[in-house]
């Protein structure tokens, strides 16, 4: 948790030398990412949807589904806010995550025993986004799903097309 802070404040502390970047107020970005879960220790796809709050914020819905490992499966769903900060004449940004996680699991045991469960937590994080240009940019994130017994860090690259 120190080294989330710690990435989360020296992103902010970034901020106050660079400009804001470029998201608009009311735009909107589609994108498809790559993620892989530290505590399921396997690989998955998401999707996400982007509309820009305000001139510098951004709010974020994304969809995650790791594919299943040792028995079991999760998908989650995030509602996350960005506050961009612009770098290399705005086509770098930088940004911490914070936000709400609804977590699924869905898992197999021993002699065919099947189960679910849902949970409810917080996504702690930064990220990074390059814009190749004006309509599309690829990301990288970091963010800490703290959720009951599914806490696990989620790492992830993507591609984002902007509206």
């Amino acid at each position: 948790m120190k080294k989330i802070l710690t990435v989360v404040l020296c992103v902010l502390a970034l901020g106050i030398t660079a400009g804001q970047a470029q998201v608009r107020q009311g735009q909107t970005a589609v994108g498809a990412n790559l993620v892989y879960g530290s505590r399921t220790e396997s690989m998955g796809l998401g999707a996400r949807f982007q509309y820009g709050i305000l001139d510098h914020v951004r709010a974020e819905v994304g969809f995650n589904y790791f594919f299943e490992h040792n028995h079991m499966a999760i998908w989650d769903v995030n509602l996350n806010g960005h506050y961009l900060i612009g770098l290399l004449q705005e086509r770098l940004q930088v940004y911490p995550i914070g936000g709400l996680n609804y977590t699924m699991l869905d898992y197999k045991g021993i002699d065919n025993y099947k189960g679910e469960e849902n949970h409810i937590g917080l996504n702690v994080g930064a990220g990074v986004e390059y814009e190749l240009t004006e309509h599309l940019g690829v990301n990288m994130e970091y963010r800490h799903t703290i959720v009951r017994k599914v806490d696990q860090g989620v790492f992830g690259v993507g591609l984002n097309y902007k509206f």
